[in-house]
C-alpha cells in the first residue's frame, strides 16, 4: 500500500503542474486570438499601382468596368462603404498625392464630390456621392501607354 502511495502521489504532483500549465498556456493563446481578432486589414491598391483603396469601402463588380489594351488602360472602378465624407476625401487628397498625383481640381456639387488628379499619362477622376445608409465611390481612371513606336508619314 505504501508503495502505491509513493508512486501515486508524484503522478499526482505531475499532472497538477500540466494542468497549471495547460491552463497558462491556453491564456496565453487566447490574448494571441485577441489580438489576431485586432488586426486590421491594410489599405491597398486594385488596378492601378498607384491608386490606394481605403479598406472602409468594399468594391462593387456591378458597374465597375476594366480594360487594358496595347495603348492604354482604363477603369471605371466603384465601391461602397459607411465612411465621413470630409475624411473620405482628405484620404485621397492624401494617397494621391504621396502617390504623386497633382490634384486639379475638387468640386462639390449639392451631395456628390469630385476630386481631379493628373499625372504624366494618366488622369483620374473620383467621384464620392453621399447617399442615405452609406456612400458610393466611383473612381475614373485612365493611363496612356507609350507603345515606343513612331509614327511614319
Amino acid at each position: 500500500m505504501r508503495s502505491f502511495i509513493k508512486v501515486l502521489l508524484p503522478l499526482l504532483l505531475v499532472g497538477v503542474l500540466a494542468a497549471c500549465t495547460t491552463t497558462s498556456t491556453s491564456s496565453s493563446s487566447g490574448s494571441g486570438q485577441a489580438k489576431a481578432q485586432n488586426y486590421q486589414e491594410p489599405d491597398y491598391y486594385l488596378d492601378f499601382d498607384d491608386i490606394m483603396i481605403p479598406k472602409e469601402i468594399e468594391y462593387q463588380n456591378e458597374g465597375s468596368y476594366k480594360l487594358d489594351n496595347s495603348k492604354f488602360r482604363a477603369a471605371i472602378m466603384k465601391f461602397k462603404g459607411r465612411v465621413e465624407i470630409p475624411e473620405l476625401v482628405q484620404y485621397f487628397v492624401n494617397n494621391m498625392t504621396k502617390d504623386n498625383w497633382t490634384l486639379m481640381s475638387n468640386n462639390k456639387a449639392s451631395s456628390v464630390q469630385f476630386l481631379t488628379f493628373e499625372k504624366y499619362n494618366k488622369s483620374c477622376v473620383i467621384e464620392i456621392d453621399d447617399t442615405f445608409a452609406s456612400s458610393t465611390t466611383t473612381i475614373f481612371a485612365v493611363e496612356v501607354k507609350d507603345s515606343g513606336e513612331v509614327k511614319r508619314k
